[in-house]
């Protein structure tokens, strides 16, 4: 009796195992190389470049955004917003599309589509190249001194920060340059404080623009001398004072820092060179007086800040290149040929958030960033994108149109970058990348996902040295 049930029982175990074998175990979806520990970390949202154009529907390649857009784009960002519970949100310039007639008109629908977003934690704005209401690459403010956030004043919640009574963080010691359009401001995140320097890059711009008669001139010097020279901003302040003028305001900000204070840096317009045209994005010819007394080009003095603040700068943000860019940037002169970057030069580094416009062959993204809650240092960014579905009747091979926000579009620094160990800050990832491999990972993301296989031409472009 007891052999029969010993043979009856091993029948049905091998029956049991044949199932097994039948039925493997299902392949888990792919899961981030790295887990961040989110007991000692928060997140802050980072949106730019829009360029909206209240007046057009649907959107394609090439194009700016169009009202349909946003709307995906809005109903993205608060669920986003909802699920990751960030603190703050960034945004980095150019609200409107690129069209002169109603240029005042759409910065006042994205500004107003900003405070309509359902996600009650504080927006920081800055300005970017478009946002200014005499052209493009002006001054911020015009000659009767008006400017985009003049135009959507509200004394309740004012610009250039919404929302400043959200309870995620507290916002404090708000120091606005309003014709300017640059100013630093505390967020102060439990018993901790980050202080954000947004400047406006765009006062550096090396932008050039063509008058009637053929010329070019710097676009930001708009208006002409009694010599018939162009000089001066709509503002009446030359590009050579408004940059002297916000660079000892930045140096003095930076002056007040004490040993453990930390800061990031926002801006539109990077430093460094374009990585599709190879030239510099800011000015080359503009100087900078310290205030030691020392005179430097804007480029290089800017770099020696980064330099001497190292310990305290956790990074910058930049919008403008409507791409998923980084810099790495460097407080030396580059490398002979075939030498290698020295880790130890590597001061700061800039990471792109690309634009909700597609006019860069990019499709449309934001992202969320993760900081250690302790020091505030840049640990992952998570980029989420938006694909086309549809063609055009004018472009048949690919989809070009139609930008939809499906589940689980995305992808973080960490996986693209092959972070492995927890809570690496960026910087300590992006210094020790080769070239090549820098290179490598951009371009796998460059467009945010793009089908227009978007790579950098100027491959110099993410290393930033000294002149």
């Amino acid at each position: 009796m007891k052999t029969t049930f010993f043979y009856i029982a091993l029948l049905l175990l091998c029956v049991l195992s044949c199932k097994d074998k039948k039925k493997p175990t299902p392949t888990p979806n792919p899961k981030p190389n790295v887990v961040i520990d989110s007991s000692s970390t928060s997140t802050f949202l980072s949106l730019s470049d829009v360029h909206i154009d209240g007046s057009m529907p649907t959107t394609e390649f090439g194009n700016v955004s169009g009202t349909q857009l946003w709307s995906r784009a809005k109903t993205k960002i608060e669920a986003v917003v909802k699920q990751e519970q960030p603190k703050f949100m960034v945004y980095l310039g150019d609200l409107p599309a690129y069209i002169d007639a109603v240029r005042a008109q759409n910065s006042h629908i994205m500004l107003e589509n900003l405070r309509n977003l359902d996600i009650k934690i504080p927006i920081l704005y800055l300005p970017g190249n478009n946002d200014s209401l005499e052209g493009d690459y002006h001054s911020f403010a015009n000659g009767n001194n008006n400017t985009v956030l003049k135009k959507d004043k509200d004394s309740i919640n004012p610009w250039p920060v919404l929302n400043a009574n959200s309870s995620s963080v507290k916002i404090a010691n708000l120091d606005f340059k309003e014709d300017f359009g640059y100013y630093s401001v505390d967020i102060i995140d439990g018993k901790n404080t980050l202080k954000v320097i947004a400047l406006n890059t765009v006062i550096f711009s090396a932008k050039e623009d063509k008058d009637a008669a053929g010329d070019y001139h710097i676009a930001y010097n708009s208006k002409k001398n009694a010599a018939g020279e162009y000089v001066y901003g709509d503002d009446h302040i030359s590009q050579q004072e408004a940059t002297q003028e916000q660079m000892h305001w930045l140096e003095g900000v930076l002056q007040g820092l004490g040993k453990d204070d930390r800061v990031m840096i926002m801006m539109h317009i990077p430093v460094g060179i374009d990585g599709y045209g190879g030239k510099p994005m800011w000015n080359p010819a503009l100087m900078y007086k310290d205030l030691a007394g020392n005179t430097h080009k804007l480029h290089d003095g800017f770099i020696s800040l980064l330099a001497t603040y190292k310990s305290n700068v956790t990074g910058l943000l930049n919008g403008h290149t409507h791409t998923d860019g980084l810099r790495r940037i460097y407080n030396a002169t580059p490398p002979a040929a075939g030498t290698p970057n020295n880790p130890k030069d590597m001061v700061s580094f800039s990471i792109s958030t690309p634009g909700i416009a597609v006019n860069h062959d990019n499709n449309p993204a934001f992202k969320i960033f993760t900081y250690d809650t302790s020091n505030f240092s840049l640990l992952d960014f998570e980029t989420y994108f938006a694909s086309p579905t549809q063609k055009t009747d004018t472009l048949q091979k690919v989809n070009n149109t139609d930008f939809v926000f499906v589940k689980d579009s995305s992808y973080t620094f960490s996986q693209v970058y092959k972070v492995t160990k927890p809570n690496t800050p960026i910087f300590t990832t992006l210094a020790n990348e080769s070239d090549k491999e820098v290179v490598t990972h951009v371009n796998m993301t460059l467009g945010a996902k793009s089908n227009q296989d978007v790579k950098l031409i100027h491959e110099d472009a993410v290393d930033v040295h000294k002149n």
